[in-house]
Protein backbone atom coordinates (compact mmCIF):
# COMPACT_ATOMS: atom_id res chain seq x y z
CA UNK A 1 0.00 0.00 0.00
CA UNK A 2 1.33 3.41 -0.97
CA UNK A 3 0.44 6.34 1.24
CA UNK A 4 1.78 9.79 0.41
CA UNK A 5 1.75 12.86 2.60
CA UNK A 6 1.87 16.13 0.65
CA UNK A 7 2.06 19.60 2.14
CA UNK A 8 1.31 23.00 0.69
CA UNK A 9 2.84 25.08 3.53
CA UNK A 10 1.29 28.05 5.29
CA UNK A 11 -1.71 28.83 7.46
CA UNK A 12 -3.77 29.02 4.28
CA UNK A 13 -2.10 25.85 3.00
CA UNK A 14 -3.20 22.24 3.29
CA UNK A 15 -1.98 18.77 4.21
CA UNK A 16 -3.10 15.81 2.11
CA UNK A 17 -2.64 12.09 2.59
CA UNK A 18 -3.24 10.12 -0.59
CA UNK A 19 -3.72 6.42 0.02
CA UNK A 20 -4.40 4.19 -2.98
CA UNK A 21 -5.65 7.19 -4.94
CA UNK A 22 -8.02 8.46 -2.24
CA UNK A 23 -7.19 11.89 -0.77
CA UNK A 24 -7.76 12.87 2.85
CA UNK A 25 -7.29 16.56 3.60
CA UNK A 26 -6.71 18.97 6.47
CA UNK A 27 -6.86 22.73 5.88
CA UNK A 28 -8.18 26.06 7.18
CA UNK A 29 -5.52 26.28 9.86
CA UNK A 30 -6.02 28.92 12.55
CA UNK A 31 -2.67 28.53 14.32
CA UNK A 32 0.78 27.10 13.62
CA UNK A 33 0.19 24.13 15.95
CA UNK A 34 -2.84 23.24 13.80
CA UNK A 35 -0.44 22.56 10.91
CA UNK A 36 1.70 20.29 13.09
CA UNK A 37 -1.38 18.42 14.36
CA UNK A 38 -2.64 17.88 10.80
CA UNK A 39 0.70 16.41 9.78
CA UNK A 40 0.77 14.17 12.85
CA UNK A 41 -2.86 13.07 12.35
CA UNK A 42 -2.32 12.15 8.70
CA UNK A 43 1.14 10.58 9.02
CA UNK A 44 0.07 7.06 10.02
CA UNK A 45 1.36 4.46 7.54
CA UNK A 46 2.82 7.10 5.22
CA UNK A 47 5.42 5.63 2.87
CA UNK A 48 6.47 8.87 1.10
CA UNK A 49 6.34 12.57 1.95
CA UNK A 50 6.63 15.64 -0.24
CA UNK A 51 6.46 19.33 0.59
CA UNK A 52 6.23 22.24 -1.79
CA UNK A 53 9.48 24.20 -1.78
CA UNK A 54 8.52 27.80 -1.17
CA UNK A 55 10.42 31.08 -1.15
CA UNK A 56 9.88 34.81 -0.94
CA UNK A 57 8.17 36.50 -3.86
CA UNK A 58 8.68 40.07 -5.06
CA UNK A 59 6.14 42.44 -3.58
CA UNK A 60 5.43 40.39 -0.48
CA UNK A 61 5.85 42.25 2.76
CA UNK A 62 8.54 41.37 5.27
CA UNK A 63 6.03 40.51 8.00
CA UNK A 64 3.92 38.28 5.78
CA UNK A 65 7.00 36.44 4.48
CA UNK A 66 8.29 35.95 8.02
CA UNK A 67 4.92 34.50 9.06
CA UNK A 68 4.84 32.26 5.99
CA UNK A 69 8.40 31.11 6.68
CA UNK A 70 7.45 30.23 10.26
CA UNK A 71 4.53 28.14 8.97
CA UNK A 72 6.82 26.33 6.52
CA UNK A 73 9.28 25.71 9.36
CA UNK A 74 6.52 24.25 11.53
CA UNK A 75 5.64 21.88 8.69
CA UNK A 76 9.29 20.83 8.30
CA UNK A 77 9.62 20.22 12.04
CA UNK A 78 6.37 18.28 12.27
CA UNK A 79 7.47 16.10 9.35
CA UNK A 80 10.81 15.39 11.01
CA UNK A 81 9.09 14.36 14.24
CA UNK A 82 6.15 12.48 12.73
CA UNK A 83 8.07 10.68 9.97
CA UNK A 84 11.71 10.47 11.11
CA UNK A 85 12.33 7.36 8.99
CA UNK A 86 11.41 9.07 5.71
CA UNK A 87 13.37 11.36 3.47
CA UNK A 88 11.02 14.21 2.69
CA UNK A 89 11.18 15.42 -0.89
CA UNK A 90 10.99 19.18 -1.45
CA UNK A 91 9.68 20.10 -4.88
CA UNK A 92 9.18 23.44 -6.57
CA UNK A 93 5.74 24.37 -7.87
CA UNK A 94 7.25 24.65 -11.37
CA UNK A 95 8.40 21.03 -11.33
CA UNK A 96 5.10 19.41 -10.41
CA UNK A 97 2.99 21.92 -12.35
CA UNK A 98 5.07 21.41 -15.52
CA UNK A 99 4.44 17.67 -15.21
CA UNK A 100 0.68 18.35 -15.15
CA UNK A 101 1.01 20.82 -18.02
CA UNK A 102 2.67 18.14 -20.15
CA UNK A 103 0.27 15.40 -19.04
CA UNK A 104 -2.95 17.38 -19.53
CA UNK A 105 -1.94 19.62 -22.45
CA UNK A 106 -1.90 22.90 -20.54
CA UNK A 107 0.19 25.27 -22.65
CA UNK A 108 2.92 27.38 -21.05
CA UNK A 109 1.10 30.71 -21.43
CA UNK A 110 -2.18 29.36 -20.07
CA UNK A 111 -2.89 29.92 -16.37
CA UNK A 112 -2.46 26.83 -14.22
CA UNK A 113 -5.79 26.39 -12.45
CA UNK A 114 -5.16 23.84 -9.71
CA UNK A 115 -8.78 23.80 -8.52
CA UNK A 116 -10.08 23.02 -11.99
CA UNK A 117 -7.49 20.30 -12.55
CA UNK A 118 -8.06 18.73 -9.12
CA UNK A 119 -11.82 18.62 -9.85
CA UNK A 120 -11.08 16.88 -13.14
CA UNK A 121 -8.90 14.24 -11.48
CA UNK A 122 -10.94 13.86 -8.27
CA UNK A 123 -14.55 14.72 -9.23
CA UNK A 124 -15.93 12.93 -6.16
CA UNK A 125 -13.98 15.32 -3.90
CA UNK A 126 -15.58 18.51 -5.25
CA UNK A 127 -16.14 19.81 -1.69
CA UNK A 128 -12.37 20.10 -1.29
CA UNK A 129 -12.17 22.60 -4.16
CA UNK A 130 -15.42 24.61 -4.22
CA UNK A 131 -14.13 27.87 -2.68
CA UNK A 132 -11.76 30.28 -4.44
CA UNK A 133 -9.32 29.96 -1.54
CA UNK A 134 -9.24 26.18 -2.01
CA UNK A 135 -6.43 26.49 -4.55
CA UNK A 136 -4.09 25.56 -1.69
CA UNK A 137 -6.10 22.41 -1.01
CA UNK A 138 -5.97 21.60 -4.71
CA UNK A 139 -2.20 22.16 -4.71
CA UNK A 140 -1.70 19.70 -1.85
CA UNK A 141 -3.89 17.05 -3.49
CA UNK A 142 -2.21 17.53 -6.88
CA UNK A 143 1.23 17.39 -5.27
CA UNK A 144 0.33 14.03 -3.69
CA UNK A 145 -1.07 12.80 -7.02
CA UNK A 146 2.12 13.94 -8.80
CA UNK A 147 4.24 11.96 -6.34
CA UNK A 148 2.04 8.88 -6.75
CA UNK A 149 2.46 9.08 -10.53
CA UNK A 150 6.23 9.48 -10.14
CA UNK A 151 6.36 6.36 -7.97
CA UNK A 152 4.24 4.48 -10.52
CA UNK A 153 6.67 5.52 -13.25
CA UNK A 154 4.10 7.35 -15.37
Amino acid sequence: MTSILAIDPGLSGAVCRLTNGIPELRRDFKTLPDIARAIKDLSADVTHAVIELVHAMPGQGVCSMFSFGRAAGVADGALALSLPQLIVESVTPQKWQNWFRARYGIVKGQQFNSRELALQIFPDKADFFRRVKDHNSADAVLLAHWKAEQLAGT
